[in-house]
């Protein structure tokens, strides 16, 4: 394996490893944010409870107005759940970036920063050694 093909599937392997700890971290939001719909649902039930206990007319329009605002937080959060959480692109896609990105080091080095510079160093000083 020649070092630039080894760089690619080095590449190609971290974008996978990527991929999954963001199919990851997607599950847990989505998770934490069924929960919270869930305590809203229950915080919004007591306030029903209240304002059909209640007589008062002030109270009966904050309790009101508190539930109204509950249930905006909760189509907010289920809307957030149903937004499309799919990459931008398709690995087809990155992985031609990558490709083009790898075959000329320079346009990286030259535009990229300081941190990017480094690697591109880094990098090149160690394929020095298989050359």
């Amino acid at each position: 394996m020649t070092p630039t093909e080894s760089n690619l599937s080095m590449a190609m392997s971290m974008r996978m490893d990527t991929s999954s700890q963001s199919d990851d971290q997607t599950k847990q939001a989505k998770t934490a944010l069924k929960r919270q719909i869930t305590e809203l649902g229950k915080k919004q039930d007591a306030l029903v409870e209240r304002l059909i206990e209640t007589s008062n007319p002030k109270v009966l329009a904050t309790l009101e107005t508190k539930i109204a605002k509950l249930d905006e937080d909760k189509l907010r959060l289920s809307d957030k759940i149903t937004q499309n959480t799919k990459p931008n692109a398709t690995m087809g896609q990155v992985f031609e970036l990558l490709r083009e990105s790898l075959s000329n080091p320079w346009i990286i080095y030259d535009k990229g920063p300081l941190a990017v510079k480094k690697i591109i160093l880094k990098t090149a000083f160690e394929l020095r050694k298989y050359l």
